[in-house]
């Protein structure tokens, strides 16, 4: 399985519309593995683009985190004064 296609996908474009274009070619076919090779490229881009977006978060939650241990630092010192 894979998720949704409709979303947009920048990363995986190109391989998604060889999916698609694989499976209106081979409409009976493609449930017996004619398009097994576009599908693993698929999931490979797929787990690729996942993980460029989990870096991505990654590096937002740390920003975060950063400027919530600054106000919660400043309301402490600010508390003690």
């Amino acid at each position: 399985m894979h998720p949704p296609l409709d979303r947009p996908h920048p990363y995986c474009q190109d391989v998604i519309d060889a999916l698609r274009k694989c499976h209106e070619d081979n409409p009976y076919m493609k449930f017996l593995g004619s398009c097994n090779e576009p599908k693993a490229a698929l999931d490979q881009c797929f787990r690729a683009e996942k993980e460029v977006m989990r870096k991505a978060n990654a590096e937002r939650a740390r920003e975060s985190r950063r400027r919530a241990e600054e106000r919660m630092a400043r309301d402490r010192a600010e508390a003690s004064a």
